[in-house]
């Protein structure tokens, strides 16, 4: 067991089995332990503890991946017990997740998915943050159920490498600093669950090298939250008995609906009180893994630089990159090939210089990590998430080929109803699946929903998007999204919810049938207030020449009222809605000349409708319009 440590320490040599090293400590490890002295004591005392040292106090502060010697490291330990009391090195608290602390959890984060990976990673990764010794697993996770939770339990061991048993000429540790330094690894492994949210673990700590055996075997206990059924029937039963004695007892009718009506009331708060529990310890590890990519930037900054193009090469030796299909202001992306299991994926990169603002980096991240817990047909897929050496962050996604919305209402003016009814249900579904989860898309738009060549419709960009039961990103108050495509609520940086999703899909149903935004204003904050007031003209008015059915144009109008309660209570509702209208009685397509609005009246040149691919290449020839684009919208153009 843990004895507690003296005050202070003289560099005495008693016995020991092995020697000092010179160098081989990742200062990371003291990490924790220097932000809450330069809290408590000052900047001033850590630079005064770090410079007598020998350690360059700025690059340390900036730079956690830096090594220092095991000398070093010991002096520092010396202080900090010395400033901050015997437990400071076995109980970092807090500071274990604070931002400038999280740096080398970062590749730990983007594998592990809870405690048990942590610890995993941490022993077949132990070299990261020591060159001194190995960790081995000496017990795999066992769990075990109780009240309240899971119970796990782990084994492991650290051993110093046989080299340092024979120290020619070196200084032997003392007893002293070997206690100070299983305490720091201690430590360590005691604030691994505060990443997700937990309480500390507990380390049980029988053999030690400071007692002279030939390890340090550390048993770490955490626990984890569930849903508690068994403290549901418990709660239920007891306040069913008490609402049954509080009714009267015996046949009395009102004493039996008591009963029945509490115990539901009462198992119904239990599992909202558990699912509100596991909704938190989630989103504090969102946050963490936010906080750690963040500060693996900063690190990384100064690493040698990616190359500007990346065709022809290998990432992080998995996906080898082929052509640059997209482009934007802060990212590009690659086709690229998984090198093992040969698929095809693409690659999206956001560039180093836009890496480093927060709010593209947070977006980005979201965005992976929103689309990797919600796998629906209808939503892309993210297959990784990870970084380049120069800090970039990279998400590797499902290939589509195809165009978005936005591309085909920019080529073909409006879709047809029975081509446009189908997609919209597909987004009802996505958003279904996404609400499901808490995800709150935010920023739906036609630019975010890709019509892919196969005719499945996919709901792109989650980068905006919303955990419903999250602290979030943006303050209150802060309007976030596509001004022509929010909501009334989301307009005032008011609280937003599921059916704030719905009047954005209503506002892209009605550009798509009508070819024309349902509000229109010249700036920004005109737009945002319009949203508040201005009803928009009904669909069938908007375009009298289109054969638009009462049934769609009421779906969409419901969808686009201002009060949030008057909408389809859900996507789901909506998607009965629309998958009600027979599509047999719905027009397939427009020719060239009413899709663009042109009055009957008015003598049109255009081409008469397009039947087939052969045709639509030949029509974009004459129309100047690439070819490859006629291709790759695919579907859109000829009759379904």
């Amino acid at each position: 067991m843990w004895h507690e440590m003296r005050l202070s320490f003289s560099p005495d040599n008693s016995t020991s089995i092995r020697y000092l090293s010179k160098e081989e400590i990742r200062i990371s490890t003291l990490k924790p332990y220097l932000l809450r002295l330069q809290a408590e004591k000052g900047e001033q005392k850590v630079e005064e503890i770090l410079n007598a040292a020998g350690i360059c106090s700025s690059g340390i502060m900036r730079n956690e991946h830096t090594w220092i010697s095991e000398g070093a490291a010991l002096q520092v330990l010396r202080c900090v017990i010395d400033l901050l009391g015997p437990d400071a090195l076995t109980d970092p608290g807090h500071w274990i997740t604070h931002s400038d602390a999280l740096g080398y959890f970062v590749q730990m984060l983007c594998h592990a998915r809870n405690p048990s990976e942590a610890y995993r990673y941490w022993v077949s990764h132990g070299q990261e943050i020591t060159r001194l010794g190995e960790w081995k697993m000496e017990q795999d996770e066992s769990v075990r159920w109780k009240l309240g939770g899971r119970a796990h339990s782990i084994r492991v061991a650290y051993k110093p490498h046989e080299a340092l048993r024979k120290g020619e000429g070196r200084r032997k540790i003392s007893v002293q600093d070997e206690e100070l330094l299983c305490a720091v690894r201690r430590g360590g492994l005691v604030g691994i669950p505060r990443i997700w949210g937990l309480r500390e673990a507990t380390v049980i700590h029988p053999i030690c090298l400071a007692h002279g055996d030939a390890k340090c075997v550390y048993e770490i206990r955490w626990e984890t939250p569930r849903v508690q059924w068994e403290r549901w029937v418990v709660f239920g039963v007891m306040t069913a008995v008490g609402g049954w004695i509080i009714g009267g007892g015996g046949d009395n009718q009102i004493g039996l609906w008591m009963m029945e009506g509490v115990a539901l009331a009462g198992a119904a708060a239990c599992y909202r009180w558990d699912v509100a529990q596991l909704q938190k310890n989630k989103r504090i590890f969102v946050k963490n893994h936010v906080k750690a990519l963040e500060r693996g930037l900063e690190l990384y900054e100064k690493k040698e630089q990616v190359p500007t193009e990346l065709s022809g090469s290998v990432l992080r030796n998995k996906y080898r990159i082929g052509c640059k299909i997209g482009m934007g202001g802060v990212g590009v992306v690659y086709e690229a090939q998984h090198i093992t299991l040969g698929h095809e994926v693409a690659v999206k990169i956001l560039r180093s210089a836009a890496a480093k603002d927060e709010n593209e980096f947070t977006r980005l991240w979201r965005e992976a990590y929103v689309q990797v817990h919600i796998k629906h047909p209808h939503i892309v897929r993210v297959f990784d998430l990870d970084q380049m050496p120069d800090g970039s962050l990279y998400v590797v996604m499902e290939r589509l080929e195809g165009c978005s919305l936005a591309d085909k209402l920019t080529l073909e003016g409006v879709m047809a109803p029975r081509f446009a009814v189908p997609v919209f249900i597909a987004v009802c579904r996505a958003l279904t699946a996404a609400h499901r989860e808490g995800v709150i898309h935010r920023d739906l738009k036609p630019a975010n929903v890709f019509l892919c060549r196969n005719g499945v419709a996919k709901v792109l960009d989650f980068g905006m998007s919303k955990l419903l039961m999250a602290d979030s990103i943006t303050e209150s108050g802060y309007t976030i999204g596509t001004p022509e495509y929010m909501a009334p609520e989301q307009c005032i940086g008011a609280t937003v919810e599921p059916r704030t999703d719905l009047y954005s899909l209503g506002v892209l149903m009605y550009e798509s049938l009508t070819g024309k935004l349902p509000i229109l204003a010249p700036t920004r904050r005109e737009l945002l207030e319009l949203h508040q007031r201005q009803i928009p003209l009904p669909i069938r008015q908007c375009r009298r020449d289109l054969p638009i059915p009462e049934a769609l144009e009421a779906a969409i109008m419901k969808c686009l009222n201002k009060r949030a309660s008057q909408r389809p209570t859900s996507a789901q509702e909506l998607e009965v809605m629309l998958s009600s209208i027979p599509l047999e009685d719905l027009v397939a397509y427009y020719p060239p000349s009413v899709a663009r609005g042109i009055p009957s009246s008015q003598p049109s040149h255009e081409d008469p409708p397009i039947q087939d691919a052969a045709q639509a290449k030949s029509v974009a020839a004459s129309r100047c319009i690439p070819s490859s684009t006629i291709s790759n919208v695919g579907v859109g153009l000829i009759q379904p």
